[in-house]
């Protein structure tokens, strides 16, 4: 996890330069590595240690910093399984970390009755033919999840690949670095500022047309809508 994070959340420098640079001075890479994950994952980007107890994550009432471990956890274990087994080769992640580990996690935080029926998921969503319309899906060039987004733009489901060395996850909102978050998004960090804004362009011209073909709508029946849409317009 450490690992992917530095690319997911803009940072890829965070981890490959004191790699590149232990590799080159014959420093031992395994304690760089561990360097990384403790300054880095753990201090910088403030990832928590406790989220990886099973115990820790039978919690209901987390504290609301931490809340979202558990809430991803039972999106994985009840709905996309998305889980993120160990490669058969050349792998960091444990080889122990397979499918049966995940399943097991999931009966042991959330009980017998929650597994990730992905059939339904998929019949209920649409999987590929996506069961909505009116939808923007931007994803940053370096992001590991753009893969499971939508690849293939279209007038209703429109999707936009953000292209730049430190793009990755959502930033078409927090602009680069993802992590630590900052509100105002700002873009002049990335390593092409254009390619955000003209994503960021894109995503609001579409959400004007949309809201504008709302409006029309809401007063082409206005006896029924009147009220409701006035307060759109607002």
């Amino acid at each position: 996890d450490a690992a992917a994070i530095a690319f997911q959340y803009g940072n890829p420098d965070a981890l490959c330069s004191p790699i590149v640079e232990a590799k080159k001075n014959g420093t031992d890479l395994v304690e760089t590595f561990a360097r990384y994950v403790k300054d880095y994952y753990i201090g910088t980007f403030g990832a928590s240690v406790a989220s990886y107890d099973q115990e820790y994550l039978k919690n209901t009432t987390p504290p609301p910093a931490e809340s979202a471990y558990r809430l991803w956890w039972y999106q994985v274990c009840s709905e996309v399984a998305y889980f993120q087994v160990a490669p058969k080769n050349d792998s960091v992640r444990s080889a122990k970390i397979d499918t049966r580990y995940h399943l097991d996690l999931c009966r042991n935080v959330f009980g017998e009755g929650v597994y990730p029926d992905v059939f339904m998921t998929n019949l209920y969503y649409g999987g590929t033919r996506i069961a909505g319309s009116k939808i923007v899906f931007a994803n940053g060039s370096q992001d590991p999840w753009r893969h499971a987004s939508k690849q293939k733009s279209s007038k209703e489901l429109p999707s936009y690949l953000i292209e730049c060395s430190n793009c990755g996850h959502c930033s078409d909102l927090s602009g680069c670095p993802q992590a630590p978050s900052h509100i105002e998004g700002d873009s002049s960090n990335c390593s092409s500022p254009e390619a955000v804004n003209k994503v960021r362009k894109q995503i609001v011209d579409h959400i004007d047309l949309w809201l504008s073909e709302c409006q029309e709508q809401g007063h082409d029946n206005e006896p029924l809508l009147g009220s409701r849409w006035s307060i759109a317009t607002y």
